[in-house]
């Protein structure tokens, strides 16, 4: 079971066990009801997205659209480093939430609105690539 997880909706860990599990522990319920391959999607998907904004930044013609998709991947990256570092014990609990996963409609907001400039950017560059 430790492949496949509990099923969704069945973890034990999230009724008084772990603090905070809709945010902080949010990756600990994830293993605990989808395995290693819930948490193996969580990951890549976050490392998928950071590398799109780093590939955005450097196909960039203006330096400061770079700068912005760098920043980007940097934050969540960041973000997402210092979550799972707290679930896992690495790093002390700070209660910076998972980017995109945990609960909190601020933390949400404020990456998808630079998300979307993000995605601005990489249309302007296919606009550019399609001119040439």
């Amino acid at each position: 079971m430790v492949f496949f997880g509990q099923g969704l909706g069945n973890s034990v860990q999230k009724l008084g066990y772990l603090p905070e599990a809709h945010t902080d522990f949010i990756i600990a319920v994830i293993a605990e009801e989808l395995g290693f391959i819930g948490v193996a999607f969580v990951i890549l998907g976050l490392g998928y997205l950071i590398f799109r904004c780093l590939r955005i930044g450097s196909e960039a013609e203006d330096g400061f659209a770079t700068l912005i998709c760098y920043g980007m991947a940097s934050w969540i990256f960041i973000q997402s480093a210092v979550n799972l570092g707290g679930a896992t014990g690495l790093m002390p609990l700070t209660g910076v939430a998972l980017p995109f996963i945990s609960a909190g409609g601020s933390s949400l907001l404020s990456i998808l609105i630079p998300l979307g400039i993000v995605a601005n950017i990489s249309m302007k560059n296919k606009r550019k690539r399609l001119e040439l």
